[in-house]
């Protein structure tokens, strides 16, 4: 995790706020995520309205598909976490894959071709796809064999949001002079969310029924907060001074921040943060972080607000 820079020391009065992982059950239930495992055969979309029913929730949203063959990482958003999407969906992404070719080849060979994917790559999505099928360009962070027996390779690849790997299988085959076929794909990392956080979906339902049956059984087992789906964006951290005003839509001015996290270039979206680690927004840098962290201004313009407005007061004394 990247580490906090201190542009000016605050502290956060502990009568305002809550720190996420001290959320209650019905908290979680109104603003969480669940990560689910998704397993063989269901799409998104079922799995999705499957955790609508079970959790009796009103509303349920995934973040990035998997085809209805490929299981891992599924992130459901539960009520206003839904609107989180756009955040979570974009992450970069790590999948496992098994693919299988027309002949054999060798180890080396293989090898060879599979780091050539590695960098910028043009593909058009395949017809069965929800977007506009023209040619775009996706990036290839890290692509590794992992094994192979007989005609079957076993892959892993990090890569940018949209990049599809079965696409990848096809052009593999090209490369080989040889047909591939993708047999198997598992997400196993969505931004900063692995697939050792996922539970299944009968995990979920059960701890969810246990927690009707005592209250007093925690939901922080199968339910994150809403938080998780931002970990992997670059964060400011504000006064509580600056909240209210933040939670209730206005830019936020670099006199406002306490501390900012990662490195960030102006036009990045980034996650407006309590210090108690909250979130209070989704917002658009106007400075890169040295700027950030010197001057004065407008920090960053709000995208998108994801706090009760009423959470902090307009008013606090200097702490």
């Amino acid at each position: 995790m990247a580490e906090w820079f201190t542009r000016e020391e605050a502290e956060t009065d502990p009568e305002f706020g809550i720190l996420p992982e001290n959320r209650s059950a019905e908290e979680l239930l109104d603003e969480g995520i669940v990560i689910v495992d998704k397993p063989f055969g269901p799409t998104s979309n079922q799995v999705s309205t499957w955790i609508k029913e079970e959790l009796d929730v009103k509303k349920t949203g995934h973040f990035g598909t998997l085809d209805p063959n490929a299981t891992g990482v599924l992130p459901v958003a539960l009520n206003s976490a839904t609107r989180l999407n756009e955040a979570l969906a974009e992450a970069d992404k790590e999948y496992v894959f098994e693919a299988e070719l027309q002949d054999e080849k060798s180890e080396e060979r293989i090898r060879e071709e599979l780091n050539k994917f590695e960098g910028i790559n043009k593909q058009v999505p395949p017809e069965k796809s929800a977007v506009k099928r023209e040619e775009r360009e996706r990036e290839v962070y890290s692509i590794s064999f992992i094994e192979k027996q007989g005609e079957k390779i076993l892959g892993k690849v990090r890569c940018e949001s949209g990049f599809y790997v079965r696409i990848l299988i096809d052009q593999l085959g090209e490369k080989l002079d040889t047909g591939a076929e993708m047999t198997e794909l598992r997400r196993t990392i969505q931004g900063e969310i692995t697939e050792d956080e996922a539970s299944k979906i009968q995990d979920v339902v059960d701890q969810y029924h246990f927690h009707l049956e005592d209250e007093d059984t925690s939901l922080d087992e199968i339910i994150y907060p809403r938080e998780k789906a931002v970990e992997h964006l670059s964060k400011v951290a504000v006064k509580d001074s600056a909240v209210n005003a933040v939670a209730n839509g206005a830019d936020l001015g670099a006199s406002g921040i306490s501390k900012l996290q990662g490195d960030i270039s102006e036009g990045e979206t980034i996650s407006v943060m309590t210090l108690k680690g909250e979130l209070i927004a989704l917002a658009e840098a106007q400075m890169n972080s040295q700027s950030l962290y010197e001057e004065e201004g407008t920090a960053a313009t709000l995208k998108s607000v994801h706090m009760d407005p009423k959470t902090y007061p307009k008013r606090w004394k200097q702490k």
